[in-house]
This record gives C-alpha cells, structure tokens and sequence, in this order.
C-alpha cells in the first residue's frame, strides 16, 4: 500500500530510510490512501491516528516524542478517502501527530509493515468569542449640595477589553463595588463546516469553568447562587472552543471599586471666633497663632470650627469643607496656615483632610473593646454601610531642597487606626509629619476607602506630586495635572537667619570703610537645627544655640577701569562681633562699594553661586536640605588706597585678571 508524503517507506539511494521532513497541514485535512495485493484483493484498512502533549511537561524543555498507536488506537474502513479533523489544544494552535494505516486482504492477512504519516496540524481559523454585552448594576452614593450623602442605582455598560498592546496601564471602565454582574456572550465559527463545541470563562477563579456551546450567559456577585467578587481590576476571559480544541478568546476589563477622592480640610483664615493672634513679618505676610507661652499645652481645648476640635469624631470625612490650610506647632505656638507659606525647621504640621467615596462600606479600623467611652458612638469612629466616606488616610511629604535634590520618605499607614492591640494602631484623624528638613515641602494625601482601594491619582503622573506643581507653574495646559494640583499643598521649610540691625551692627549704608575694617554682625536664627547634633526632638528648639555661619565679599570696580570685581574673605565667621576683615585689595578701587553678607543657619548648606559678579563658592560636601543662605547687600563708600603692594602670596585672596572676573579663588 502507499500514502501521502509517507514517512516510513521513504528510501535513499541505498535503500535506506530517510528522516521525514515534518510538515503542516490545517487540522481539517481530507487523506486519501490505496492499497493492493498480489495473489488476491484488499478487503479494507485499518488506521489509527495519534498526539503528543500540546506543551511541554513542567520542567521539561520540549514536548515528548510521538507516541506509537496502541491496537485500541486502530479503526476499520472499507473507504479509501476520509476527512479528518485533528486536535490542537487551548494552549496552542499547533500540535504533533501520526497517521498510521496498514491493509488487509480477502484472506484477512494485514500488512507487515504499516504506513506513517507524521506532521504538524495547525488551527489558523478558530470561532470567534464574542461578548455581547457586560452590565454592572449597583448602588452608588453622591454629595448632596445641602450636605449629606444620598443612594441611588446605577447602571454601566463595560465595553473595555484587556490586551498586552493596549495604550493604558489601567482600566477605562469603573463599576460600583456591590455591583451584580452579568455576561452575556456567543461563539461564531469563521470557516464553513464547522461549530463552536464550548465554551470555558473566568473571572476570579483560579482555573476556567466549562460549559457547553447551549450557555451563553453567567452572572456574579448577584446573590445567593452566583460567585461573590472581590473589588478590584478585573478581567472577564471567554473563549470559544473550536472542533480542534484551539479556541477564539475575549476579554473585559475594568475595575470594580471607585477609587476615593481626597481634599484638603483645614481651618477658616477669615474666622475670628477661634481667637488667633496675629504677626506681620517683614514682608508685610500675615500669620494667624495662639499661644500658649504662659500657660503651656495642657490649657489648650482645641479650636472651635476646626478639626482640632471634637469636630474631629463628629464630622465625617465627606462633610468636611474643602480647604488648603493646615496647622503648624513650634515650641509653645500654634499656626494657622495656607499654601505656600513658610513654617519652621523642626516643627510638626498638622494636615486635616476630607474625601468622598461613592460605593465602599465605611469599615474603619477601630477595636471597640479597647476604644475610650467617650469615643464610643461617634461617627467618625463608628463603623457602617456606604455612607459616602473613605475610612481614612495616608500622609507623605516630599521635600524639594535648594539642589533640587527630592527626598522620597514613606507614607503612613492608614488613620484613623484605633487599636492599641494592633502594631498599625494609628490613633489620629488628621495627618502629621515632623519637618526637619529644609527646601520646599509637597504634602501628598492618599484616601482609603474600606475595600482598600486608595486614591493612587498623585502617584501615577511622571514625578508624582513634584512633577504635577513644577508642570502647573511653567503654564501647562494637561487637563489631569491641573485637575490633581489642587490634591497637593505645598509650603516652605525653615525660616532663613536674619541679621539683626540694631545699635551695634556695621557696616551701616553709605558708612566710609577703611582698607582693613572692623564689623559687627550680630543674627539670629528663630528656628534652629543642627542634625549632626544627634538626636532632636521634634516640635521645637533644640537645648543647644544656633548655628549663624558668615560669608562676607566686596564688590566694586577694578582699579582704572569700569569693570566689575570683587574680593571674597577667605574666612567664614561664626561669631559676631569684631570681625576683622583682610586689607581690601588696592585692585578694589576707591569709592562706591557694596558689601555682601551671607548669613547660614547651616554648618555647610551652600549650593548654589551668588550673583556672577561676585560668585561664593560653594561648600564641598553641602547638604541643603538642613538650612538656609541669605545674602544682604549694602552700599558703602571704601576710602583711598594705603601705600603699599597688591598682595599675591595668599593662596585665598583674589588678584586681578581672569580670577577676578570668573570669581574663583586661586589655587
């Protein structure tokens, strides 16, 4: 007998067999084979048709070799032509077999010696999975304008599908977290002549669930008799399994759980029944602060209107007023404050904060058996059905220092956490963070509601809440970073030293200097911090004095000429009183000069050069994120010039020429 492309016949020219070269077929394929007999004729055939594995074992490298047919494997036919329709898998449209036949006579002898056939068969054209329709229905909660949250049913149409090239990293579609889900789907065969024979679908579940091709149609989280689902990004997989068993496959994709959204929830600057004092700096910015200098923190009982009163446990995080002010405590003070402002390095700020939550249980974390009486009952504290509100919230602040360099400290853990007996318990309801380093601050505030689905909006925009401000301020139009900026207060750390010019200070403006003169410098520093000190504690002023580091250079015009120069003092003062400085050089000339003071809070935070016509250099090593640099100019008169020669010995004092221009110290 003979067959198609056989692969066990075939012989070279020395008779010996040759290795098949395995070829591919699509999985419906029509055979035909003959056969013959000398002494008599074929009465029929009998064939047998086998696979290897789709995949490869677990731990092995390839799929095993094609096994040979078993006699139960073996059927009889009298045709010599039949059409077949051969199995690839779920796992891949390909998959290895043989086709073994062998004849038999009149007398019923078979032959010997049977033919094979090995080859590949492929599935190019499974059903299509089509999903018709998925429908979320479920009860959701909106803001009433007179306060108050209302219910009401709402239905959503997921249209989103999930693929490894899609252009977003999250999902379009958002459903409600209670919401019953119901898909509905078909099957569509894409050559002529054949059917769908099934079809298999998941959605939580870790393995495929399988029905026949009469279901099209399953419903969760609906009640008693469908699977619950667990909020969170979902996607819903349907595959139509063809006659090979290579299947077609669908998807949707969304996310079950609205996000929270989160606000700033601070004090009223307008409201004058909370008793704030009030301090104008020298900028002419207004300060709002109670103190309590004379009769300490146990005489405080909160401020009225504000979440530092039992408003904190009353007013749920829904109902709280939108507001970006905050609240700082420093030594025996506390500060009212808004964005931008300025508080002092090493204080703690206090960050009260409201959000909404349409669709989530507000299960806060509170243990009752251990929660004070009077807390008991309070709505804050008290857990319940949606009622609109996220359960609490996570605090982090960046810190963008005068490098640029960005601190990136971790969040919290979620507040509110009543429970002494757990070693999340977080016993707050507003934000805190001690500010112990100095440059611009980025409060980031993160609302959890109680499926845990936190407000991540901040977080997913390049370079965070840093990135949505400097974006905002440099004029961009992208609508997300405007819509998030109001989701991020910013402020200033450390109040920068000052020179205090009283009495005593010189040089006075327009004083007559000699070539070596004589200053008296006196600064203060009303918020210092040295954190090479060792430990600190946070709130107010260390028990050690201040760090007030001095820098001190002449700029004026090099002598006969009309360009600018100057001369840097090589020293750096760290006391205040009689302060000689080196002879001004005789290439400083006579006449109009300003004097430049640099007053540090720091030991070495200097960064960045002053202006190009007089640079300080900065220090090696610095760390700006511990304090601050001031420079003050004033106008002087610098008198004739003594006898003598320009010094050029000292390896710190400027010459004229190119070091002059450029502002660098010899070397």
């Amino acid at each position: 007998m003979a067959a198609p492309q056989d692969t066990i016949t075939t012989l070279d020219e020395n008779r010996q067999p040759v290795r098949p070269q395995i070829g591919k077929i699509p999985v419906r394929f029509h055979l035909y084979w003959a056969g013959a007999d000398r002494d008599g004729s074929v009465g029929g055939f009998y064939f047998a048709v086998v696979e290897t594995l789709p995949v490869p074992q677990e731990g092995a490298l390839s799929v095993p070799a094609l096994p040979g047919p078993k006699p139960r494997d073996y059927r009889y036919t009298t045709k010599t032509d039949s059409i077949f329709i051969f199995t690839a898998s779920e796992e891949v449209s390909e998959r290895q077999h043989a086709f073994f036949i062998y004849a038999v006579d009149n007398k019923g002898r078979p032959d010997a010696t049977p033919a094979r056939f090995v080859f590949s068969a492929y599935d190019r054209f499974p059903p299509k999975a089509i999903i018709d329709s998925l429908l979320a229905e479920g009860t959701e909660y909106r803001l009433l304008a007179i306060g108050g949250v209302e219910p009401y049913h709402k239905t959503y149409h997921v249209t989103d599908f999930f693929e490894i090239s899609n252009d977003h990293a999250v999902p379009r579609d958002t459903v409600s977290a209670d919401a019953c889900l119901n898909m509905f789907w078909r099957g569509e065969p894409t050559i002529p002549s054949t059917i769908v024979t099934g079809y298999r679908y998941k959605l939580d579940e870790p393995d495929f669930n399988t029905v026949d091709s009469s279901v099209h149609h399953v419903a969760y989280n609906c009640g008693p008799g469908t699977t619950p689902v667990n909020p969170g990004p979902k996607i819903f997989r349907l595959r139509a399994i063809g006659q090979s068993g290579w299947r077609g496959e669908a998807t949707r994709w969304f996310q079950m759980n609205f996000a929270p959204d989160t606000w700033f929830a601070g004090p009223r600057l307008d409201d004058v029944l909370a008793g704030w004092q009030t301090y104008t700096d020298g900028n002419g910015k207004q300060y709002w602060f109670l103190d309590f200098s004379a009769t300490g923190w146990t005489a405080f009982q909160g401020v009225p209107g504000t979440m530092l009163s039992a408003d904190s446990v009353q007013v749920l995080p829904a109902l709280r007023p939108e507001r970006k002010t905050f609240f700082e405590v420093y030594n025996d003070r506390l500060w009212m404050h808004a964005e931008n402002d300025t508080v002092h390095l090493n204080s703690w700020v206090i960050v009260p904060t409201g959000g909404f939550d349409r669709d989530s249980p507000y299960s806060v974390r509170v243990n009752k058996a251990l929660l004070p009486p009077a807390l008991l009952g309070t709505p804050v504290l008290t857990q319940d059905g949606p009622n609109g509100s996220p359960i609490g919230f996570r605090i982090r602040v960046p810190v963008k220092d005068a490098s640029g360099s960005i601190s990136q400290p971790s969040e919290t853990t979620t507040y509110p956490e009543f429970d002494p007996a757990s070693v999340k318990n977080q016993p707050l309801i507003n934000g805190v963070q001690g500010m112990t380093a100095a440059g611009r601050a980025f409060v980031e505030i993160f609302a959890e509601d109680g499926n845990t689905t936190v407000d991540r909006r901040v977080d997913q925009r390049p370079r965070g809440s840093v990135g949505i401000v400097e974006r905002v301020e440099a004029g961009t139009v992208d609508p997300q970073d405007l819509a998030l900026r109001s989701k991020i207060l910013t402020f200033y750390v450390n109040k920068v030293p000052r020179l205090r010019r009283d009495g005593t200070f010189r040089p006075t403006v327009n004083q007559q200097l000699a070539r070596s003169p004589v200053f008296q410098l006196p600064a203060d520093d009303v918020d210092q911090l040295d954190p090479n000190a060792g430990f600190n504690k946070v709130g107010g002023t260390p028990g050690y004095g201040p760090i007030l580091r001095r820098k001190i250079a002449i700029l004026g015009k090099l002598t006969g000429t009309t360009r600018d120069t100057c001369f840097v003092v090589p020293e750096e003062f760290f006391f205040a009183n009689n302060i000689n400085i080196p002879r001004i050089p005789d290439w400083i000339a006579t006449g109009n000069v300003t004097v430049r003071i640099r007053l540090c809070d720091c030991a070495a935070c200097d960064v960045a050069l002053a202006t190009p016509t007089c640079p300080f250099v900065g220090d090696r090593g610095a760390t700006p994120n511990y304090g601050s640099c001031v420079d003050t100019d004033i106008a002087c008169r610098l008198s004739a010039s003594e006898p003598g020669v320009i010094e050029t010995g000292d390896a710190t004092t400027l010459g004229p020429g190119s070091p002059v221009e450029t502002g660098r110290r010899k070397q």
